[in-house]
């Protein structure tokens, strides 16, 4: 008996939404879903409420989960906690170590500061991205505009503080990592880590992206990630 087809599942970064994958979704398959990870707030190591809640969410189908940033640690919270559902990890730009120095830019958002805009852009964008100024930009904007201080500060400080490279070897969903050379948080040498502590992990670095690159060609980004799945 064949195994039944899994469904593509995609998991956004913060402070982002849903809808950052739109343009990626229409070359994929039909049915693919993209949670919204923006969520009231509870008690516990926010990666792992969301992964619970997002597989609570869907119903007992096998799963190709793709997480881009913090979507991608989400991801690999859904595979340590329900293994027989995820057929395939694709994890993007994301990290299993912490980030410390996002304690300070949390500090700083809840005590009033403002986000700057431009210099998150410039994080995350090459400077030919920003310059072309095209829809992911005008839309990434938009969000940072809009995000609220405290709720940023709070996905902020859970990427400061995760850490799972002990429990990743339980893992054992094959695990396919996009790379950008130009990644100034989730760079080549922390990915290699990632790929390590996997059992069973690929890692492609893509010498043209920074962080939030894949977004920018869509059709291009699909294409990788339909590589990826096989």
């Amino acid at each position: 008996m064949s195994k039944p087809t899994a469904r593509w599942m995609l998991l956004h970064g913060t402070p982002l939404d849903p809808s950052i994958w739109d343009a990626v979704r229409a070359h994929l398959p039909a049915d693919s879903i993209a949670p919204d990870l923006n969520r009231p707030q509870a008690d516990g190591p926010l990666q792992q409420r969301l992964a619970a809640a997002v597989l609570d969410d869907e119903s007992d189908s096998p799963l190709i989960v793709v997480g881009h940033s913090l979507g991608g640690q989400v991801a690999m919270e859904m595979a340590l906690l329900a293994p027989h559902r995820i057929r395939r990890l694709i994890l993007v730009c994301t990290r299993d170590i912490p980030v410390p120095e996002f304690h300070d830019a949390a500090r700083a958002l809840r005590t009033g500061a403002p986000l700057d805009i431009e210099a998150t852009l410039a994080r995350w964008f090459t400077a030919a991205e920003i310059a072309d100024e095209g829809p992911v930009i005008h839309d990434v904007r938009r969000r940072l505009t809009a995000v609220s201080p405290s709720a940023y500060a709070t996905t902020l400080e859970a990427l400061a503080t995760y850490d799972r490279r002990a429990e990743l070897a339980q893992i054992r969903s094959p695990a396919a990592l996009l790379c950008g050379r130009q990644d100034l948080g989730c760079t080549p040498e922390v990915m290699s880590t990632l790929a390590a502590d996997l059992p069973d992990a690929r890692l492609q670095t893509v010498d043209e992206w920074a962080h939030m690159s894949p977004f920018v060609q869509p059709a291009d980004f699909a294409e990788r990630l339909l590589n990826a799945a096989e």
